[in-house]
């Protein structure tokens, strides 16, 4: 029954402590890896931003250069649109190019890029020089206002990773503060189910601890009151009928010895009586000695303590035993005659000494 009830009460604590152990991990992991993910997503895009930023500033020297007469190969011109032209794919390609904001500006450069290959298509198949020369002008444009959405375009991706960071590290620090205030409420639940559950241990205990102590000391009457059904109440019972038990014993002892001493009260008051008729003649011959008169006030107090010691086995209450020789015990009379509340902390009164009770 106390095995059961226990396993009840702790059963679940543990369950819940393990459920609650097991959410805080998934919490947490879940937590960790959305701030991985956005990391990992922050830098690839910051670094594509970055690599379209150099790509149109490169793009827009070599037309510079292309403008000047510098440069008179397109080859690499072309190479570095079409790296161009990949980054803006993998760029569209991001989560963050459908957010309001960052849309608005990548969407620009979307639109220009087909416009600027067109363009540079154009100027790389004219055969005019002056409508060559105005295609270059209208490619430096579009490079020039590439350049200039890039730029912001930049700017943007940092803050967005730096604001995704921020909310994600702030859920984190709640998350963690609640896992603690959770963790917190279930200790003390559970500390105060153990002082609940040591009460239902230590009490019976208690109370069963205290009637050994009494039944030492004789009082054979001292019942044990548990209320509550287990292995505590059948203990209880199993005590109570023990020392009902010892109860009995005592009483049929308690009941033999009276029987005893008025056994002895009425041999020894015929014997007693038989000298005391002996011992008057004594008195009474004239010429008696004062040696006889002293032997026969001897034998006469002698006889009076003889009455009195079976007088008080009559009156015996509990029997008290003390040492009378080694190896060997005596009946106490004085001890045992007095009522077993006078010695309830289990001490001789002063001027006694310590008797065994049985």
């Amino acid at each position: 029954m106390l095995r059961r009830k226990l396993l009840l009460i702790f059963g679940p604590l543990v369950l819940l402590l393990i459920a609650t152990a097991a959410g805080a991990i998934w919490l947490l992991e879940d937590v960790l890896q959305d701030i991985r993910q956005i990391d990992e997503q922050a830098w690839v895009i910051v670094e594509q931003v970055n690599d379209l930023s150099i790509t149109v500033n490169s793009i827009e020297t070599k037309l510079y250069e292309l403008h000047s007469g510098r440069q008179k190969h397109l080859d690499d011109l072309i190479e570095q649109v079409n790296d161009c032209q990949n980054l803006v794919e993998q760029i569209s390609r991001s989560p963050l190019a459908a957010q309001t904001g960052f849309a608005g500006i990548f969407n620009g450069i979307r639109w220009r890029m087909p416009q600027f290959v067109r363009q540079l298509g154009a100027m790389a198949t004219a055969q005019d020089r002056a409508l060559a020369q105005e295609h270059l002008d209208r490619v430096l444009d579009t490079a020039v206002e590439l350049r200039q959405a890039t730029l912001p375009l930049s700017q943007l991706v940092r803050q967005r990773a730096h604001t995704k960071q921020e909310s994600l590290v702030t859920r984190f620090r709640w998350l963690v503060l609640g896992l603690s205030m959770a963790f917190l409420m279930e200790i003390n639940i559970a500390m105060l189910v153990l002082i609940w559950t040591a009460g239902l241990v230590l009490h019976p205990v208690d109370r069963l601890l205290s009637a050994s102590r009494a039944l030492t000391r004789g009082e054979f009457d001292h019942r044990v009151r548990i209320e509550a059904k287990g292995e505590f109440r059948e203990l209880a019972d199993a005590f109570n009928g023990m020392a009902g038990q010892l109860q009995e014993t005592e009483k049929r002892r308690m009941e033999i010895l009276g029987q005893i001493a008025l056994t002895l009260n009425h041999e020894l008051n015929n014997a007693m009586a038989v000298i005391e008729l002996k011992i008057e003649p004594l008195l009474r011959q004239p010429g008696a000695s004062p040696v006889v008169h002293q032997s026969c006030g001897q034998i006469r107090a002698n006889l009076a303590r003889m009455a009195r010691t079976v007088e008080s086995l009559k009156h015996v209450r509990r029997i008290v035993l003390t040492d009378y020789a080694q190896g060997l015990k005596m009946l106490d009379l004085e001890q045992s005659v007095r009522p077993a509340e006078q010695h309830t902390d289990g001490k001789p009164a002063p001027g006694e000494d310590t008797g065994d009770v049985i």
